[in-house]
């Protein structure tokens, strides 16, 4: 993941989250999410986007994360085809201003955390598209 460019901070799932905007094609107001019959694991269902079907992110299935009491009122539509529900954005991230840490092996979200952004005395995980969808894959090689 690049520490280059724009970030853009939102919250989801009860955190605090930084996109990078190399990775984010749009964000949209959140639909109605159609189910999946054998729903797989890690995605909610899907959704038409731009005439297409489009998987949804099922934030509660990710390891170091809960299901949010908020209800979703957008989605961040990534690079790789997959939205994520997002309760609200926050604003773009100065990045002069924040340091990038290493995530530590032990935290649950390591498999899809690409670091954290320490922005004053706020932590942002950073999602890391390429390792969400690795991790995705995995689930469902574990069926």
């Amino acid at each position: 993941m690049s520490e280059r460019g724009s970030w853009l901070h939102v919250r989801a799932s009860g955190m605090d989250l930084a996109l990078s905007t190399l990775d984010l094609r749009e964000v949209v107001a959140m639909e109605a999410v159609s189910p999946l019959p054998g729903r797989p694991h890690g995605i909610q269902g899907v959704v038409i986007f731009q005439g297409e079907f489009l998987p949804v992110l099922a934030w509660g299935d990710l390891p170091g994360c809960t299901v949010s009491a908020a209800i979703p009122t957008a989605m961040a539509v990534l690079r790789p085809r997959l939205a994520v529900p997002i309760d609200r954005m926050v604003g773009m991230i100065d990045v002069s201003t924040a340091t990038l840490h290493q995530v530590e092996e032990a935290d649950p979200a390591s498999g899809w955390t690409g670091g954290l952004l320490q922005v004053g005395d706020l932590k942002l995980r950073l999602l890391d598209p390429d390792r969400l969808i690795a991790l995705l894959r995995r689930f469902r090689g574990d069926r």
